[in-house]
């Protein structure tokens, strides 16, 4: 079975796998614990006195005028390493799972991170959830999620995330080509980003259509995909729900 498969990371008798979409200023997680998305800023915070919360709780906390915020995620890598860890095992004990649990967790990471920022963040993620880690790549999670024929078609998938864009042209079940869009309002770079799905997909891997898949927190302006349609050609795809595609996807491949 291909690992970019519904159900390629399920198996018989795991209690507690996880899928982990770990964003700038959003994390997600979901589990079959509770069968249901956890959603928590991507936040810790801490007080003179010691004190530490994390998720809307430091954001509470905040509030009160005796804290400091650190978001640990930049880009979706590690930016502070034992923030991100901390953050990550209150969420892992909310969520239900045990300590001593070691069924995998299937991790999103950007295309665009390098060997060393993933090799960062699967050593956070074991240190916060033990058990196996896997990366999948952001985009082909997305691309999982939205159904997309990755053996006909010719995809590339814009994924908006907190002021990052990643493009990137999918061939062979892989990331073949991928650029990246720095933009804190990605409306206001639709030219930037049209251009970079040009230049990625201008080898096409199928003679199939030319999709074009848009996911992520920031797709939800109401003539991105109109803009993006007729600046690149592309049959646009965009899920219900583009900020949990990711999630969708990851969630796919540990339950088929």
């Amino acid at each position: 079975m291909s690992m970019l498969a519904p159900g390629a990371y399920a198996r018989l008798g795991l209690r507690h796998p996880v899928a982990l979409d770990l964003g700038t200023s959003t994390v997600r997680l979901w589990t079959p614990v509770s069968g249901t998305v956890v959603t928590e800023p991507a936040v810790v915070a801490c007080t003179s006195s010691g004190a530490q919360a994390v998720g809307r709780a430091a954001i509470a906390l905040r509030d009160t005028g005796d804290a400091n915020l650190l978001w640990p995620v930049r880009h979706g890598v590690v930016a502070d390493f034992f923030g991100c860890v901390h953050l990550l095992r209150v969420l892992a004990a909310a969520s239900g799972r045990p300590g001593d649990d070691v069924s995998p967790v299937v991790v999103g990471v950007p295309a665009t991170a390098t060997l060393r920022q993933k090799d960062l963040l699967v050593a956070a993620v074991r240190h916060a959830f033990g058990g196996r880690v896997a990366t999948v790549e952001e985009p082909l999670a997305a691309a999982l999620a939205c159904r997309a024929d990755l053996d006909r078609d010719d995809v590339v998938a814009v994924d908006i995330g907190h002021g990052r864009t990643e493009i990137a042209h999918i061939a062979d079940r892989a990331v073949e080509a991928v650029e990246r869009v720095d933009a804190p309002d990605p409306f206001d770079r639709v030219s930037l980003i049209a251009a970079a799905v040009r230049r990625v997909g201008a080898r096409p891997a199928f003679p199939g259509r030319r999709r074009l898949l848009i996911t992520g927190g920031g797709a939800v302006h109401p003539e991105l995909g109109a803009r993006l349609a007729a600046l690149t050609g592309r049959v646009v795809t965009m899920p219900a729900d583009p900020h949990l595609a990711t999630l969708a996807g990851l969630r796919l491949l540990l339950t088929g």
